[in-house]
């Protein structure tokens, strides 16, 4: 008769004392020896193979923790090549746990829920950094196999490390299993994070402290700050775009020019007229403005990816009688008279 569980013993150091394996410090899979394969090909385990990993003495009060339960976490396993007697560890589970290198834990295999919500508390407020937070935890998260409620996991971008702590995790309030899932992530602020006071509020610096300490509102105070750092950026974007034909000009004639804001440069009034692309029913000049000599030019002020094909067509003054003349005198002349000529005959039957 097969035996369920896999159960062992192990000395656990730091994937650090690997070789050309740092990348493997920043997820969650360990490296097991290959008696661990053969021990578990011989059992009836489910899959994917995932384990806890917990202190051989659990009653010693140097890994307990506050509530006196014992330091235990989860992972998947990522290679059977570790020495014989050994597993190595990311870093950050060797914190977890509480160890130092050559301590015994012990691995078992275990069963675990799929996951559908996680909430995450980053441990600074550098993470408001990421540009794409979405994108980086996807990635991230694909070297997890398990997240256990009270881990603090570390990942690494743009060569700066960050650190989060599993906060919440559903359906299973202890760990949850990722692989495959479709897991829904929600932030608590992170740690140091105040809120900025809004102009007017009256909301007190002290009170925003508070708020993020015990996680009130925090989701929606963080995404709120994201979102308006995005906006200032747009902002920041529209102002420095180039914009064509914004200077001065000078006339040989006394006359003043519009200058760049649209304004008649020494009357200290604003232009009557707007560009006629930009709003064809404001730029349309009365007929008495065209016959006056004075009139100042409209400086052409389109938008960037609009084009401009001309003014409306008017026919010059006259233009409309001598039309209507032509067609009294040649209206009922045929066109296109004459005869033409082939090259080659047709021949007459």
């Amino acid at each position: 008769m097969r035996r369920q569980q896999f159960r062992e013993h192990y000395s656990a150091y730091p994937i650090g004392f690997l070789a050309n394996k740092e990348d493997a410090n920043y997820g969650g899979k360990i490296f097991m020896p290959p008696s661990a394969l053969e021990e578990i090909s011989q059992r009836e385990v489910v899959y994917p193979l995932l384990f806890k990993i917990q202190t051989e003495d659990n009653a010693s009060s140097a890994i307990s923790t506050d509530d006196g339960a014992s330091k235990r976490t989860h992972c998947g396993v990522l290679e059977f090549t570790a020495e014989e007697g050994r597993v190595y560890l990311p870093q950050w589970m060797m914190d977890t746990l509480g160890i130092s290198p050559g301590t015994v834990v012990e691995v078992i295999n275990v069963a675990l829920l799929r996951g559908s919500l996680t909430k995450l508390q980053p441990q600074s407020v550098d993470f408001l950094d990421i540009s794409d937070h979405r994108a980086v935890l996807e990635n991230e998260l694909r070297k997890f196999s398990a997240l256990t409620v009270g881990d603090v996991i570390a990942f690494k971008y743009n060569e700066k490390e960050y650190r989060i702590k599993v906060v919440e995790a559903q359906p299973s309030p202890t760990a949850i299993n990722i692989v495959e899932t479709d897991l829904s992530v929600d932030f608590a602020p992170p740690v140091g994070y105040v809120e900025p006071t809004r102009p007017g509020t009256g909301v007190d610096s002290r009170a925003s402290n508070y708020s993020s300490a015990t996680g009130g509102n925090g989701s929606s105070s963080i995404a709120k700050d994201i979102k308006r750092r995005e906006e200032a950026a747009k902002d920041e974007l529209a102002s420095s775009r180039f914009a064509a034909f914004r200077g001065s000009g000078n006339r040989l004639s006394s006359k003043s020019v519009a200058n760049a804001s649209g304004g008649i440069e020494g009357s200290g009034r604003p232009a009557s007229v707007r560009s006629y692309a930009s709003n064809a029913a404001e730029s349309k000049v009365p007929d008495s403005a065209e016959d006056d000599g004075d009139e100042q030019p409209v400086p052409l002020d389109l938008p960037i990816g609009t084009l401009f094909f001309g003014y409306k067509l008017r026919p010059p003054p006259g233009a409309e009688d001598q039309q209507a003349n032509d067609g009294d005198n040649g209206g009922d002349e045929a066109k296109f008279q004459g005869s033409g000529r082939v090259l080659r005959q047709r021949r007459k039957r």
